[in-house]
């Protein structure tokens, strides 16, 4: 239940705001179903898993460990800064079709929110899947409705 509030409360924050920005628009891909649920599996190892692992069960001690209050709010600032900052590095350096988008900072401000929403999730639940799970359907959800799909693998000149 705790995590399907935080999918409501990732959706109130993102959703009109990326529509007042101009950054969402409800855009199907034009690609088969197979394709999208191509997306959609692959979306949810990399970036859902793989980004989930790192930036939150390696960085941010789990309730069993029992850290102080402070050493924990440091290790979910730090985490949420590396998460964040991460994107458009990726952009720069992999994933080269996501550059003017990775790098702008609506797209900053949304993975602000899903690192936030993905913390808490993962601080609440003291598993990964919440929060693989928040951020893979958050994903999926971007690139198959919102434009996401456009915005990363379109041509430069179509988007």
């Amino acid at each position: 239940m705790w995590t399907l509030v935080l999918l409501l409360i990732a959706a109130l924050s993102i959703i009109p705001l990326g529509f007042k920005i101009d950054f969402l628009k409800v855009e199907l891909p034009g690609i088969s179903r197979w394709s999208a649920a191509r997306v959609a599996l692959i979306s949810l190892f990399l970036p859902a898993t793989a980004e989930e692992i790192f930036f939150r069960v390696l960085l941010i001690p789990h309730a069993a460990e029992q850290s102080s209050l402070i050493y924990q709010s440091l290790a979910i600032a730090i985490s949420l800064i590396l998460f964040v900052a991460y994107h458009p590095l990726n952009a720069k350096f992999l994933m080269r079709s996501a550059r003017g988008t990775f790098d702008t900072l609506p797209f900053l401000i949304f993975a602000t929110i899903l690192g936030l929403v993905c913390t808490a999730a993962y601080l609440e639940s003291g598993s990964i899947y919440p929060p693989i799970f928040l951020h893979w359907i958050i994903v999926i959800i971007w690139l198959l409705c919102f434009g996401g799909y456009r915005r990363l693998y379109a041509k430069a000149g179509e988007r």
